[in-house]
């Protein structure tokens, strides 16, 4: 089982910091690493060709590792928006309606619904209300027919951390000929994924919250479904030719293979690309399956003190140990109730009418059991 890794992190020791899915704090080598990094931008001279490419095939290459794909596959970006922008610059018309769920989140949704009215396609949202998570999958798995053109949704729900059904969703879209785009950033590094089994067309995750990566920096992985399609800029970095510097301007034509072809512009980021490998060499080196046991116990600790006391959770096979919301009683205002959490130096977010915990290996024991103090303070 691994240990609490809170002395990895320079977090202060005064404050509860419950709030992973908002943005992770920055690994202490990861701080080393950008002023490192500063220092190397005071003599440019030292810069060889190399130097540009050497770190985002590395990037590529761990990030792979955790999604269970091949480096190739991989494109670094800056944004979570500027990956979908990507996928629907290149997904053809084949079918009349397109499927996201209730609540997803903006930059996903907007890419979706202005795709579908650019293209005359009718967007259906998946609505939950009063649904349990297990009919609410299974009305999202029954609403994909022959007829769905695309499937876009997060692997988990971002507000509560509902869990979604990404292995049935994409076996029915493999069956039906769909694409299946999923919005990762809320799960992967905290819980294993592959997208192979999956059938997902493609990933993209935003790297500040649970890759410990920096703002400013996204990964995408793009199956074989992509892999000739046009990016939505167009980055000399992105070439074939471009290691070779004297011969620029002999245009070539031709992309790099695969996803490299989407990289963004200036794909190297000299000072965000050293906190991003940071982070993703660390979870590699933890492993995603030893992150997720070690949240699934603090979260169970949550549980068995505050379901007793009428505080509601997920049902089992729906919840996510690493994000998760609390059902309050309906005596109990949530925003009051996160100004309490504040008073208290307890951070986490309040998302829709969802108190959002969100846990990883910075957290320990006596992080839970403030939490649970002041909810039980406030019954």
């Amino acid at each position: 089982m691994l240990n609490c890794q809170k002395d990895l992190f320079s977090l202060d020791s005064n404050i509860t910091y419950l709030n992973c899915a908002y943005k992770a704090p920055l690994l202490k080598k990861g701080e080393k690493e950008l002023l490192k990094a500063i220092e190397n931008e005071r003599n440019p001279f030292k810069l060889k060709a190399n130097n540009y490419f050497e770190i985002t095939e590395k990037i590529r290459n761990k990030f792979s590792n955790i999604i269970g794909s091949h480096s190739n596959e991989i494109a670094i970006l800056p944004s979570t928006s500027y990956g979908f922008g990507n996928v629907f610059n290149n997904i053809k018309i084949n079918g009349s309606h397109a499927i996201t769920i209730e609540n997803e989140f903006p930059s996903g949704y907007f890419a979706i619904k202005n795709w579908c009215a650019k293209n005359s396609i009718y967007l259906r949202t998946i609505k939950r209300a009063n649904l349990s998570a297990k009919e609410w999958n299974k009305k999202i798995i029954d609403s994909i027919n022959v007829k769905t053109n695309i499937v876009l949704l997060s692997s988990i729900h971002w507000m509560n951390g509902t869990k979604i059904m990404l292995k049935e969703i994409g076996d029915k879209c493999k069956k039906v000929g769909a694409y299946f785009i999923v919005d990762g950033t809320q799960s992967v590094g905290a819980s294993q994924m592959d997208v192979k089994k999956l059938n997902i067309d493609a990933l993209i995750c935003a790297g500040y919250k649970w890759l410990f990566g920096p703002y400013s920096m996204a990964l995408g992985y793009f199956s074989k479904k992509f892999h000739n399609g046009t990016p939505i800029e167009e980055s000399w970095m992105n070439r074939t030719n471009a290691l070779d510097f004297s011969n620029l301007t002999n245009y070539d034509p031709n992309y790099k293979p695969m996803a490299g072809r989407y990289n963004v512009g200036e794909t190297t980021n000299f000072l965000l690309s050293p906190i991003m490998l940071n982070g993703l060499k660390q979870i590699n080196k933890w492993g995603v399956n030893n992150i997720e046991k070690y949240c699934k116990k603090l979260a169970n600790i949550i549980i068995s003190e505050l379901r007793p006391l009428n505080i509601k959770f997920e049902e089992k096979e729906f919840f996510n140990s690493h994000l998760f919301s609390l059902g309050l009683p309906k005596n109990i205002n949530a925003v009051e109730f996160k100004r309490k959490l504040d008073e208290n130096h307890i951070f986490l977010s309040l998302r829709g009418n969802s108190i959002r915990v969100s846990i990883n290996v910075f957290n320990d024991e006596n992080d839970i059991e403030r939490l649970i103090s002041v909810v039980k303070s406030s019954l």
